[in-house]
């Protein structure tokens, strides 16, 4: 088994300014279900089949290769090498170190599972048990890195004693998360080595858990479910089986293992999830050994994480438990030739749609880009504002790009220039628009039975953005109304590729005029646009006919901005609500991106929502903000009055607070005030009185309507802190109450205090 390593995301080339300037989801205990006789609930299984782990089995004391053991090693080529004990600090006596003198430089393995290394392969190496010679083995596990490539190979040489190639690869995968499940019959001597390197960064921690089982007596069938994992609605029931005949089935809530665990239930009926609620389920059945250990995790699925997605995020857990991603769906990697279909690569984008939704998660596929074979080689032109560019045919192609020349002419056909240029290939038009048509059919074929219904044509098609070298009268023949057509022909939706920020709306909106394209996409997309431009597309579509039209922005932020998700996020979502409809897919924002290095001299840093392994503040920020917006119904609650007055607003420039009524019960307010001037006054524009926002303790009045049998009223701030506030009553259902303006947390005070703006919310509960 040979999988292809695929990206794990998008590349930005091109980023516009804004307008304006760990936790994930937890897994509760469902409700009780109904007592039931129809599944047995005392079986006798067999003895469980010998299993090994990289970490249960992980020894201090020497490292060597040895039957039924793990040992860590260097890898070169064929060659293998075992990594000696030593480090200090904080490479301390638990770890193994190529080199003592420099551990910071070294590779290293912990008793924990974690790995590390620079640009060098290291190798965690279980050698098999002579007993296993002849019998099945069956490994399973996940990787997890920041970033590098992944393998699993297997060293056939006969010898329990020592480690030596050539190898055969069983599973490879680059990227920053791999799970693999994989079986061979075994034979005695053989290593199975479970490979780090070609690392993304100077130095990169991962972390292997790998369980090997040796297949002695036969095993119980894996649990699944019915619906199966992923997001569901509150109430609704699963219901767990095994294929094993009578077998018997327990499972826990609380993330322990329900083959030893004191509070594994067992299973007699179906079960209603009413909480984000993670499974881990075991069957067995008498004379048969216990099954793998099934986790099963359910998420609910709610008006917010709908709303809220993120760019390049892992297919197991999403920041804030948001419910959408975003990655490319590469035709080049998935048909490296005119007609041959890469079935292993296939395979591995349906692998990571697969998981990604068994965990509540709905990627967006982007389609592109062109094949290396499928590119115009011929020569084209094209016309862009008042000039014809002219690419002759390819001179010689090197490292992906195409060298050629080109001609540019002004209006008149004089010539401005001739010179030649490199283009990248995957982004060059495609020689034959139907090789094209082809891939798109093979696409939808493959992710429709996925549950994929939307998928996102290109990225960012306009000339300069670094995503496409042709005009943009060639993307909308040969690339946008053909995927259209296709698309919706086998009853699935078209997202547009991203109009990019550096490009005016109103070309956007003239060239869906051009070629009369409104119809023919479900959703109008934009990137790193101000949210006010969505109302305007939301606009230009209602007056062409579209009643419902769905706006999104799959890429928005890498910003340094620490606020911009508790600024931007609740003025749009309020805007969403406000357009009525229970679809939750008509409106979306997608953060760009999920993670970098925690390394200021890396791409992205400080601007995604995860630094290495922590959330970033904006990582923060919107785990509260999910927090906050929980539940299963989500409206706008705008029966209130503040002092000084604010209102929603789409305007990033200006201050505004945005009201929400959560399951009935609970209110929320997002208030956004902008200091106005360097002596961080506010303003109120309709009464002309002022506040000093960093002036001894300034205050807001705000009465709520329409609110009977408060619980509780809070202040949250950015970080999730709360302070219990006192009101009073101001008349029938209404309460007013004097709500602080300046954090009483130092290290959120100074966030809101360095970009001249103060985020927070009102979290009001209802008995």
């Amino acid at each position: 088994m040979k999988i292809r390593p695929l990206s794990a995301g998008l590349t930005l080339v091109m980023l516009c300014a804004v307008a304006t300037a760990t936790s994930v989801q937890a897994f509760s205990q469902p409700s009780a279900e109904p007592a039931s006789a129809a599944v047995p609930v005392d079986c006798t299984p067999a003895p469980a089949n010998p299993t090994t782990d990289n970490v249960a089995d992980y020894r201090l004391d020497t490292n060597v290769v040895a039957p039924g053991r793990w040992s860590y090693q260097s890898v070169s080529g064929n060659a293998t090498g075992l990594l000696g004990k030593g480090g200090s600090g904080v490479f301390a006596a638990d770890e193994w170190a190529a080199d003592v003198k420099k551990p910071e430089h070294a590779w290293f393995v912990k008793a924990d599972g974690s790995i590390g290394t620079d640009d060098r392969a290291i190798s965690e190496t279980y050698t098999v048990a002579d007993q296993a010679d002849g019998k099945n083995l069956h490994l399973s596990g996940t990787f997890e890195s920041p970033g590098g490539r992944f393998r699993v190979l297997l060293a056939h040489d006969g010898d329990s004693a020592v480690t030596a190639g050539p190898f055969t690869e069983l599973y490879t995968y680059t990227g920053k998360a791999a799970s693999f499940d994989l079986d061979l019959v075994a034979s005695k001597g053989d290593d199975l080595l479970f490979v780090s390197d070609q690392v993304t960064t100077w130095w990169v921690p991962g972390k292997l858990k790998a369980t090997i089982t040796t297949e002695l007596a036969p095993q119980t069938a894996t649990v699944t479910a019915t619906p199966g994992p992923g997001a569901i609605r509150s109430g609704n029931t699963v219901q767990l089986a095994s294929a094993t005949k009578d077998a018997c089935i327990r499972y826990t809530t609380d993330g322990s293992d329900p083959n030893s665990s004191t509070t594994a239930k067992p299973y007699r009926g179906p079960i209603a999830i009413t909480a984000d609620t993670g499974l881990k389920t075991v069957a067995a059945a008498t004379g048969s050994a216990p099954s793998v250990v099934a986790d099963l995790p359910f998420v609910l699925n709610e008006p917010f994480r709908a709303f809220a997605g993120e760019n390049q995020g892992t297919q197991t857990g999403l920041v804030a438990g948001v419910q959408w991603d975003r990655m490319d769906f590469d035709w080049g990697s998935i048909e490296p030739a005119k007609g041959q279909i890469d079935q292993a690569a296939l395979a591995e984008y349906v692998r990571q749609f697969t998981l990604a939704k068994s965990h509540g998660i709905t990627i967006l596929p982007v389609l592109g880009y062109t094949a290396g074979w499928a590119a115009n080689r011929t020569g084209y032109s094209y016309e862009f504002h008042g000039k014809t560019y002219v690419y002759g045919p390819v001179k010689s192609e090197n490292n992906g790009q195409f060298t050629r020349q080109l001609v540019t002419k002004d209006a008149h056909g004089n010539v401005l220039s001739t010179k030649d240029v490199q283009t990248s290939i995957g982004r060059t038009p495609p020689q034959n628009p139907d090789d094209w048509k082809s891939f798109v059919k093979l696409a939808v074929d493959t992710l429709k039975p996925l549950g994929i219904t939307y998928f996102q044509v290109w990225n960012e098609a306009y000339p300069g953005s670094g995503f496409w070298e042709g005009g943009m009268d060639q993307y909308m023949t040969d690339i946008q109304l053909p995927a259209a057509k296709i698309i919706h022909d086998n009853g699935v939706k078209l997202v547009y590729g991203g109009w990019i920020c550096g490009a005016p709306l109103s070309e956007y909106i003239a060239l869906l005029d051009k070629y009369k394209a409104w119809q023919g996409i479900d959703v109008y997309d934009v990137h790193y646009m101000p949210i006010g431009t969505m109302q305007t597309i939301y606009a230009a579509a209602q007056k062409r006919g579209i009643k419902n039209p769905a706006v999104w922005q799959t890429e928005l932020g890498f910003t340094t901005e620490d606020k911009f998700v508790a600024d931007i996020y609740p003025r749009v979502f309020h805007w969403a609500l406000s357009k009525g409809g229970n679809d939750l897919d008509r409106f979306k924002l997608l953060y760009f991106a999920e993670w970098s290095p925690d390394d200021p001299a890396a791409y992205g840093y400080n601007r995604t929502l995860r630094s290495g392994n922590n959330l970033s503040p904006k990582g923060k920020t919107l785990v509260t903000l999910a927090n906050l917006l929980r539940g299963a119904k989500a409206e706008t609650y705008d029966n209130f009055t503040t002092t000084p007055e604010l209102k929603p607003e789409l305007n990033e420039a200006l201050s505004t607070a945005n009201g929400f009524r959560l399951d009935d019960k609970r209110l929320v307010l997002a208030i956004d005030l902008k200091r106005q001037n360097q002596a961080n006054i506010f303003e109120d524009p309709n009464t002309g009185d002022t506040i000093h926002l960093g002036f001894g303790e300034p205050t807001m009045t705000v009465t709520l309507k329409d609110v009977r049998n408060v619980k509780s009223l809070d202040r949250v701030d950015l970080y999730g802190n709360r302070t219990p506030l006192q009101w009073k009553s101001s008349g029938h259902d209404t309460i007013q109450v004097e709500v602080p303006i300046i954090d009483p947390d130092p290290i959120v005070k100074a966030l809101n205090q360095t970009e001249q703006e103060d985020v927070f919310y009102l979290s009001l509960v209802q008995n």
